[in-house]
């Protein structure tokens, strides 16, 4: 209970929380469309997506193109159990949320699909949340799937962090090949971590 109270008062999280509870309640008690679980679906594809493509080429491969958050993440790999860098700031998350609420809104003119893509994707984006602060928590996944993806987490910081960018699922690491070490670069050391 110690981790939920810790994980639930940051303040990306409790932004989080607060989106899902608008969103959901948009969903439940609005209008529903078949076209709304596939928009909530697309929400979910969109954050697996995401996760993957700025974890890789915003915060590793392209660090000029946003240098305030890479510079964020390198802190986050300098200092990899230290929880003042394990969440993002809120204003990255609150403007691409605003952004694809309110172009989904302007070009399917749906307030309930645009909250309905919203609300999947708060909800897969909360889970790679989750799944990012165990990972760096001394907290052990309930299931085997759970502490897969925390050592393959871990050994993207300790091992090689030119692998594994998936934190919350291996989908995209797989498909593009990013799923396992390249043997032939230097161990992912020169940020001076502690030991796995």
């Amino acid at each position: 209970m110690q981790y939920v109270r810790e994980f639930c008062s940051h303040r990306l999280i409790i932004f989080l929380l607060a989106l899902f509870l608008v969103s959901g309640t948009i969903v439940v008690f609005g209008e529903g469309a078949p076209s709304s679980w596939i928009a909530f679906v697309c929400g979910i594809v969109l954050v697996v997506l995401t996760e993957y493509l700025v974890h890789r080429f915003i915060l590793h491969e392209f660090p000029k193109l946003i240098p305030a958050m890479y510079k964020g993440h390198e802190a986050h790999h300098q200092h990899p159990t230290d929880t003042e860098h394990l969440f993002g700031p809120v204003r990255y998350d609150l403007v691409s949320y605003v952004i694809i609420f309110v172009l989904l809104w302007l070009l399917g003119g749906s307030l309930h699909l645009a909250a309905s893509l919203v609300f999947g994707a708060v909800v897969c984006q909360l889970f790679y949340q989750w799944k990012h602060f165990i990972s760096h928590r001394p907290i052990v996944p309930l299931t085997p799937w759970g502490r897969w993806m925390k050592k393959k987490h871990l050994l993207h910081h300790h091992l090689d962090d030119h692998a594994w960018y998936g934190v919350s699922n291996p989908v995209m690491d797989v498909l593009l090949g990013t799923n396992k070490p390249d043997t032939t670069r230097k161990p992912a050391n020169r940020h001076n971590h502690t030991s796995v």
